[in-house]
């Protein structure tokens, strides 16, 4: 029995004669009522994770920048470490999830178990300049500067957090594709992107500005926000009934039959490997996410204005992301997704070349970077936004999902890895060079543009291999036929296609 018999029956469907539509989800059936109510306790979900995700990033690069770091350090700390972790973890954990059987389900136990490790590492950031005072002392450091203590200090924690939330970065977004009824995915996936920027709009608008002044209380309030919201929809939402795990390539178990069924499985079909090197050489570019905070400010901008700029990128977003929804479900992810990326590499990053040729004042450069942020980021966000996970549903077999995630996932981290230290070496290097550090961040669209145009390239091989197997209508996701060779009177067979990849709308 594969995820595609079981959930075959996604459709809405007539009840009793008389009685409410129901709505299926494998083993799972809902009134609309019912519906309504998961809805609210997923979306919920996402608000309280990326409320807590928009405070751990931002108040850390500016934590780090305060105490002194360079920006190699900063891309080491705050990029590489933390990509390193996931990268190690994120295979694990999903490969583990997709055939983890158990009376709660198959994602919501790596949620709820590793939730007050995760609080816990937040408190402990909040606190992590005390930290460090006491262990430099407890320690005998004198010789150690107390900011560069404070840094590595931090940095520890940080690893600590990163390590924690990795159970429920990998697992949150594959418990839709396991709940919600297949057929309202895409505009589920839409309101989600919605509820997610209202959330960081919330951030960028409130809680952004007073991040140099409140950075413990913060935190704090991050860590509760996040213990008593994921806490309750954890206990709201209910999973079905799975069918037994998938078997190994080899018909083994056992931690080496695992690896070797995780790469073959992944790896076998050029098809993904395209997916993989856009997605590595890609993360290599956006490497200098985490200098993203600092080039804003670079512009002259205050935090507050900062603040109100990323708000109108969240709330325009918010409103667009509606719109890539529906264009996603009636031209494909695909297709929507490349339009995204093309405007974005060839439009919107060279618009914000515009500060290596003029840096006006500060109210002006508020200004073009509100024009820049509405007209042209927030188009290229909503549109690539159909990328993950509305695409990745439609790319990757279904009984495997989380594992092909994870794959996806580990070339992003790889990429992001080297992308976060070498750009923070690029920058500290242009630093130099102009004698100016605040000036040498007005370089990443050029970053962003070596990496950009090759891993663009290669997307369009993607959407080509998406067209031979079977596109709009008939594509099937290609995997090898691992459970073949355990089935009695039946020949092992090379490679098999039988994961169908299509909503039934």
């Amino acid at each position: 029995m594969t995820d595609e018999s079981r959930r075959g029956g996604s459709q809405p469907s007539g009840g009793a004669p008389g009685g409410p539509k129901l709505y299926h989800a494998g083993t799972l059936t809902y009134t609309k009522p019912a519906l309504a109510i998961l809805f609210f306790w997923l979306l919920w979900g996402d608000f309280c994770y990326t409320l807590m995700e928009s405070v751990t990033g931002p108040l850390m690069q500016l934590k780090f920048q305060a105490l002194g770091a360079s920006n190699t350090e900063l891309g080491l700390i705050a990029g590489t470490i933390p990509s390193l972790v996931y990268s190690c973890l994120n295979p694990i954990i999903s490969f583990k999830s997709d055939r983890f059987r158990s009376r709660w389900g198959r994602r919501i136990p790596f949620i709820i178990f590793t939730l007050p490790c995760l609080v816990s590492g937040l408190v402990a950031l909040a606190y992590g300049e005390h930290i460090s005072t006491f262990l430099r002392s407890f320690l005998g450091a004198a010789s150690i500067s107390p900011a560069t203590f404070t840094i590595w200090t931090l940095a520890v924690l940080l690893v600590i957090f990163t390590f924690f939330n990795t159970f429920v970065t990998s697992v949150f977004w594959y418990l839709f594709n396991d709940v919600v009824p297949e057929h309202l995915l895409a505009r589920f996936m839409s309101w989600f992107r919605v509820v997610g920027l209202a959330s960081a709009s919330v951030y960028n608008l409130y809680v952004l500005p007073q991040s140099q002044t409140h950075y413990t209380e913060i935190f704090l309030g991050a860590a509760a926000l996040y213990a008593v919201g994921f806490t309750l929809m954890c206990f709201n939402v209910r999973e079905g009934e799975y069918p037994p795990p998938p078997a190994y390539v080899d018909g083994q178990t056992g931690p080496v039959a695992a690896i070797k069924t995780y790469a073959a499985e992944c790896h076998a079909f050029p098809h993904y490997w395209y997916l993989w090197i856009s997605t590595f050489i890609g993360s290599i570019g956006g490497g200098v996410g985490v200098f993203g905070l600092l080039f804003q400010k670079s512009t002259g901008v205050d935090l507050a204005h900062i603040g109100k700029i990323n708000f109108a990128l969240t709330l325009t977003t918010g409103l667009l992301v509606l719109v890539s929804g529906w264009l996603a479900d009636k031209y494909h992810p695909i297709r929507v997704a490349m339009s995204g990326a093309f405007l974005g590499l060839f439009v919107a990053t060279p618009a914000t070349m515009i500060w290596l040729f003029w840096l006006p004042s500060p109210h002006i450069a508020f200004l073009i970077q509100l024009t820049i942020t509405i007209a042209l980021s927030a188009p290229v966000a909503a549109l690539t936004g159909v990328w993950d996970p509305p695409l990745l549903m439609r790319l990757f077999p279904r009984s495997r999902y989380g594992q092909f995630c994870s794959v996806n996932a580990v070339w992003r981290m790889v990429g992001s890895i080297i992308g976060g230290v070498s750009a923070g070496y690029f920058l500290d290097k242009i630093g130099g060079w102009t004698k100016d550090t605040a000036h040498a961040y007005f370089y990443i669209p050029i970053w962003q543009m070596c990496f950009g145009v090759p891993s663009f390239i290669i997307l369009i091989f993607l959407y080509r291999s998406w067209l031979k197997h079977g596109g709009d209508d008939k594509y099937i996701a290609p995997i090898l036929a691992s459970a073949s060779t355990t089935m009695p009177g039946q020949a092992q067979a090379a490679l098999a296609s039988t994961e169908r990849d299509k909503d039934p709308l």
